[in-house]
């Protein structure tokens, strides 16, 4: 069931405006995306001190790869190195959505996605302390999940969406678990959003009425 309480139980953020972030700092796009895969590590911890039980990161959708080659190996580059990181440090249970076996991906990134889909797989149900990442995922084009490839069927629906960059659109972050999310947008880029805006973004998220196609105390059956 999705969260009745002021936290929410599932916060889910697209991580906009790294590019734009660099750009106005006279920085090339690939440090702006370093800046960008280290604040996910940054809020992460934030939201885990916040008991929040599930957190959503929609970093890399499938409209992302057409970009420029050089733009796209350093993406490709950093997600092995990030995600390595979260293998290592299993503090949370990492949950995987995308097409991750695609042959854009080399090597070494499938080896480690295929990693952090088989701690998916044998988690507890139980645990309260998960994270999940979109990658290579584009809901707009109808894709929803193979089950070898990624945890998308094990994740809870969202109560919150939050995006930075200060645009106003979902581009592609439409997973059957946001049927009934909050939506939140805020102008900040992704690699300064902090601490002091998660707080905002959780109080404005608690005084809002939820109706859920309904009254305010009713709640739609939708399965974790």
């Amino acid at each position: 069931m999705q969260s009745t309480s002021r936290n929410p139980r599932h916060i889910a953020f697209i991580v906009d405006g790294n590019r734009r972030w660099a750009r106005d700092r006279n920085f090339p796009p690939s440090t702006g995306h370093d800046a960008g895969y280290s604040n996910v590590l940054t809020i992460d911890t934030a939201c885990q001190r916040r008991e929040i039980p599930w957190r959503s990161y929609y970093l890399l959708s499938s409209a992302n790869m057409r970009r420029s080659s050089a733009e796209v190996e350093h993406l490709l580059q950093l997600l092995t190195k990030f995600f390595q990181k979260w293998t290592d440090a299993a503090n949370a249970t990492p949950h995987l959505v995308g097409e991750i076996d695609s042959s854009e991906f080399p090597p070494p990134l499938r080896a480690e996605a295929r990693q952090l889909s088989d701690l998916c797989r044998h988690a507890s149900t139980e645990n309260s302390n998960n994270v999940a990442f979109f990658v290579n995922y584009g809901g707009e084009s109808g894709y929803t999940a193979v089950p070898q490839a990624d945890c998308l069927g094990h994740i809870p629906p969202v109560d919150l969406v939050v995006r930075t960059g200060g645009e106003h659109r979902l581009s592609g972050f439409i997973p059957p678990q946001v049927a009934f999310s909050e939506l939140t947008f805020v102008n900040e880029y992704w690699p300064e959003f902090s601490d002091i805006h998660l707080d905002f973004v959780i109080d404005e998220f608690a005084s809002r009425n939820r109706r859920f196609g309904g009254d305010s105390a009713a709640q739609p059956r939708v399965s974790a």
